[in-house]
């Protein structure tokens, strides 16, 4: 009764230290912003939030007397008395009203929530359900569940987040969505497109990376709107997936299906912590379903996932070879280099090789067949890292990733490893010296792998590259969460300290998730109204004397909202983005005689920018490369007559007199004759 009551005591300061910082970023949010010169106590709505305040506080006393005195709250008596079904509907509404707050309900206006205010509350739900929940073990128990009913919540506000950005606006969201649902549609929907005969469209992607996104585009009547809802099920569905199989395995008959669920939200809000590509976790997938089949079967289904995944992208080849290795290598009781043990081994072997043909030779000898090639036993990783500057400063807190790529990759991933290094030290999960060097040898590949990719001019704002490094952890985690469950259950225990481990192993992705993140805001519709039809009517207008090319805003002809123009498929603003910070001068010097020979009567762009940045602003490299190499000499021969910020849309035309002076197209000029 005494450690209930502690317990008791310590969820009660939680709660206070929570709420100061919920009522205080309230303050600040809501209500100091908006006081303006007026006295304080003439502001009504620094009278109520007072009122709020104080109520609260004087609950939170009336709390505490009543722990100390060891009664139970008049509400948590009256939910336990509830039918199962109703608690679990009261369970899931409660679940899903932190996420449906901050992105979805209506809020009064000039009203917005913060972090700590959203996390107090899921903290509060989290509480409530854990007081309608019944045979728990001990508190520790207790607070695991606790643990998990806040990644619940926290897994519901990234899905809401996700969904709140589908809309059928018809401008680019961001910098590059526009032209990379373009991209998408290219595989299967390149009937969308007015293309000369046996022409053939550049998309500056993969097959392998445009497959998950691509299918929606095999439907005509596809509207952008309801490509947005595909694109964001993209980024969910396949990482629930991947934690579902990833611990199906379990034999356990009491909480089989929650604890199948809670890793699945674990899965999703980890790996969103990247976030990570779909073909990727198809991967991985893959992968996980490989190793539990006989070798043979293993062996075709890790080649084709291997095979899969170099397709999206070549920095991915070795992946599903390697994890199947070491999932293989895991599942092995105490493997061994003698005799006896090498037989053992042959499985994590045969399955890495399987990932070698797949990812390395088999694509390698397809190349060398199609183009007289030499047949490449290795990737030449040197030619794709000194291609492009790498910038170290972004492994630090920095202007494109405030954290830094190595702050946040603590954050992201130290969790895990404690607690599997807990869990191995009180045996709870056992692995020999072999099995230990795979661990460290196989994660360990990929976070270099990840940190170089990381650092490559264009990356470093998000810990997308890490993304092999991040799946490994999902796979140990579950290999670990087996292993535990499979054992009998009645004997599971964890001791305390065990118990806030995997609190926090459970509850930190959920606050990476909450970090950042704004409610969508689009222009009026008079500003949509506006350049859309300054868009159709100009193409219409200028169709009849010439090339027209999409910079940027490419999806307008994707879905048919600017109809019969024929296809320029060079130049896109994501390629000329990858040649600037390359610095590749013999792909610009085509560019710029095309510009200078007047070959577009129209371009269709992003409003033009001539600001020099530097490493001081978010990609402000990528803004100094992109500006010297594309903007300003594409000002040099054209100007804009058409330009709405709202939209991010500019039209220009071929200039009809000379450039500004400040421009500096003499330069230019002359190295073009």
């Amino acid at each position: 009764m005494k450690i209930e009551n502690n317990f008791s005591v310590y969820k009660w300061v939680c709660c206070i230290v929570l709420a100061f910082f919920a009522f205080n970023e309230f303050y600040n949010l809501n209500i100091f912003p908006y006081v303006g010169s007026q006295n304080i106590w003439d502001s009504k709505r620094f009278v109520a939030f007072l009122i709020v305040a104080t109520f609260s506080l004087l609950f939170a006393l009336y709390s505490l007397f009543g722990i100390l005195r060891n009664k139970k709250f008049d509400v948590t008596v009256i939910l336990k008395k509830f039918p199962c079904w109703l608690k679990i509907v009261i369970a899931v509404v409660l679940i899903l009203l932190p996420g449906l707050l901050k992105w979805i309900l209506p809020l009064p206006m000039n009203f917005s929530i913060g972090f700590w205010m959203e996390f107090f509350l899921i903290f509060l739900i989290a509480l409530v359900i854990g007081a309608q929940t019944n045979g728990y073990r001990s508190s520790w128990h207790e607070l695991i569940k606790i643990g998990c009913f806040i990644l619940l919540a926290g897994a519901s506000h990234a899905v809401f987040f996700k969904f709140s950005q589908v809309t059928g606006y018809p401008f680019t969201l961001y910098w590059s969505e526009g032209n990379r649902f373009f991209d998408y549609s290219t595989l299967f929907g390149s009937f969308r497109y007015n293309l000369s005969d046996k022409e053939v469209i550049k998309a500056f992607t993969t097959w392998g990376m445009q497959l998950p996104w691509s299918l929606p585009f095999l439907i005509p009547s596809l509207s952008i709107g309801a490509f947005r809802l595909w694109y964001q099920l993209m980024w969910i569905v396949p990482t629930f997936v991947l934690g579902i199989v990833a611990v199906n395995r379990i034999r356990s008959d009491k909480s089989k299906l929650f604890i199948v669920l809670v890793f699945a939200c674990w899965t999703f809000l980890f790996l969103d912590q990247g976030p990570i590509y779909a073909p990727l976790i198809i991967g991985a997938i893959l992968t996980l379903i490989a190793v539990r089949l006989r070798l043979f079967p293993a062996f075709l289904i890790v080649f084709v996932a291997s095979y899969y995944t170099h397709s999206a992208r070549w920095t991915w080849s070795y992946a599903p070879g390697l994890w199947a290795g070491l999932l293989s290598l895991l599942a092995i009781k105490d493997p061994s280099l003698d005799k006896k043990g090498l037989k053992q081994l042959f499985k994590p072997i045969a399955l890495g090789l399987a990932g070698y043909l797949g990812g390395q030779l088999f694509p390698s000898i397809l190349k060398s067949i199609n183009s007289s090639s030499s047949v490449a036993l290795l990737p030449n990783a040197a030619a794709s890292t000194s291609r492009q500057p790498l910038l170290w400063d972004r492994l630090f807190p920095n202007p494109t990733f405030p954290p830094g790529i190595l702050w946040a990759l603590v954050w992201a991933v130290l969790p895990v490893v404690i607690l599997m290094v807990v869990l191995n030290l009180q045996h709870k999960w056992r692995t020999n010296w072999l099995q230990n060097l795979g661990l460290l040898m196989v994660p360990g590949a990929f976070l270099v792998v990840g940190i170089i990719a990381s650092v490559k001019i264009g990356g470093g704002s998000n810990l997308h590259n890490l993304d092999m490094f991040l799946v490994s952890w999902v796979m140990i985690a579950s290999s670990i969460l087996v292993s535990i469950f499979n054992q009998n259950e009645e004997l599971i225990h964890f001791s305390p300290i065990t118990s806030i481990f995997i609190l926090i192993f459970l509850v930190s992705p959920v606050t990476f998730s909450q970090i950042g993140g704004e409610r969508l805001s689009l222009p009026s519709g008079k500003k949509i109204f506006e350049a859309m039809a300054a868009v159709q009517n100009k193409v219409e207008q200028y169709s009849q004397q010439g090339q027209i090319l999409f910079i940027d805003h490419r999806q307008l002809l994707t879905f048919n909202l600017v109809e019969n123009v024929p296809l320029i498929d060079d130049y896109e603003k994501k390629y000329l983005m990858d040649q600037a910070m390359a610095e590749n001068k013999d792909y610009f010097s085509v560019f710029y005689k095309d510009l200078s020979n007047k070959r577009f009567v129209l371009v269709v762009n992003e409003p033009t920018n001539l600001v020099i940045r530097g490493s001081e602003y978010s990609f402000g490299e990528e803004n100094d490369a992109y500006v010297k190499w594309v903007t300003k000499p594409l000002l040099c021969f054209y100007e804009p007559f058409f330009t709405s910020p709202e939209t991010s849309l500019e039209l220009l035309i071929p200039r009809k007199a000379p450039p500004p002076e400040y421009l500096n197209c003499d330069l230019l000029a002359a190295s073009l004759n």
